[in-house]
Parts: C-alpha cells; sequence; structure tokens
C-alpha cells in the first residue's frame, strides 16, 4: 500500500514539475494575471520572483523525490549529493521567490499570510537538513528533508484542490484563501507520521 501511494506521489510530482515548461514557452496563464494588481503586473521585480518560483519549484518537485531511494542512497551516494545540492539550491531559490510573492497574493490577507508562511517553513526545514548532514546527523537531516519536500509538493496538493474546492463553494476568493492553508498543513502531518514512524523504526542503544 505504501508503494502505491509512493508511486502516485511521484507521478504527481512528475506531472506538476513539468509545469514550467508550458509557462516557459506559452507564458503564465491570463486567468492567473488577471487576478493580479496592477502594482504587481507593471513591476519588473514581481515577474522576476514569479518565474524564479516557477522554474525553482519546477526543478525542485521533479528531483525531490529521488532523495528517499534507499538504492540512489547505498550505491550511487555521489549522485545522491549532486541531486541533494540542486535540490538544496532550487528549494531555496523556490522559497525565498515564494516569500516574496507572497505578498502580493490573490485574496488578500488570510491567502498571503498561508503562502508567505509556507515559504518560511520551506526555507527552514530545507537549510536545517541541509546543516544536519555537514554535522553528521543522518537521522535528523532525513526528518527535515521529509518536512521540505513535504512542502515543496504543496504545489501538487495546491492543483488537486482547486478542482475540489469547487465542491464546497463557488466564490474563487474564499475557495483560494482556504487552499492556501490546506494546500501544505496536511502534507506537514504525512511527513511528521512518516517522520515518527522512521524513528520508532531505529533500535534502541542500551549500552
Amino acid at each position: 500500500m505504501k508503494k502505491v501511494i509512493w508511486i502516485i506521489i511521484v507521478i504527481l510530482a512528475l506531472l506538476v514539475g513539468f509545469i514550467p515548461i508550458t509557462y516557459l514557452t506559452s507564458g503564465v496563464s491570463k486567468g492567473y494575471l488577471e487576478l493580479k494588481s496592477q502594482e504587481a503586473l507593471r513591476s519588473t521585480t514581481w515577474w522576476f520572483f514569479l518565474y524564479m518560483h516557477i522554474i525553482s519549484g519546477g526543478i525542485a518537485i521533479l528531483i525531490g523525490w529521488l532523495q528517499f531511494s534507499s538504492i540512489l542512497l547505498k550505491k550511487y551516494s555521489r549522485l545522491h549529493r549532486i541531486i541533494g545540492k540542486i535540490y538544496l539550491a532550487s528549494a531555496l531559490a523556490c522559497s525565498l521567490s515564494g516569500f516574496y510573492i507572497g505578498f502580493y497574493a490573490t485574496g488578500g490577507l488570510i491567502p498571503a499570510v498561508g503562502f508567505i508562511t509556507v515559504s518560511c517553513i520551506y526555507f527552514y526545514t530545507t537549510l536545517m537538513g541541509f546543516l544536519l548532514i555537514r554535522r553528521k546527523q543522518i537521522i535528523q537531516h532525513q526528518n527535515f528533508m521529509t518536512y521540505s519536500y513535504a512542502t515543496c509538493l504543496s504545489a501538487v496538493s495546491l492543483r488537486l484542490s482547486v478542482p475540489f474546492s469547487y465542491l464546497f463553494t463557488d466564490n474563487y476568493i474564499l475557495s483560494y484563501s482556504i487552499i492556501a492553508w490546506t494546500a501544505w498543513i496536511p502534507n506537514l502531518l504525512v511527513a511528521y507520521w512518516v517522520n515518527k514512524n522512521r524513528e520508532e523504526k531505529i533500535p534502541i542503544n542500551l549500552s
């Protein structure tokens, strides 16, 4: 059952991870831009951080799941470290750019706080994961990177949540305000459960 769930997560990650390619070839969707303020649309800084967020987020989603492969870790540890460095750079860039564009979130304060908060969590968990592996604290590193990628996958959760939100309300602003929080809070709860299971499997040293 766990393998099936993991396969579904990987497939969704790959599908969402390739979305930035369409943005680069066709541009950002008009529906998304119509809801943005003229202040944002006229700002070259906003456009810069928007595309940084899209591209870096896509890369992080596409490669992040590979870091949880035991085969890659045990047999191709050098490749694991290379992918890890790319993920680190992408995740930090994604979180920082997400923090900035979060202030321009559609719907006002509630969704803005949601997106800014998840950006801070993403940055913190990713940076801590990096610092912990530098200190050779492997389990703690795995735990924080689990939180990091769970936060990264909020982009996947967000896209899955949009069609379901219309089952409860046709008010786009209201649904967007809710999704700004539900896209990542359940992910962190799942990550917490994964980490607890990992810790419970660690043999206790009684010596």
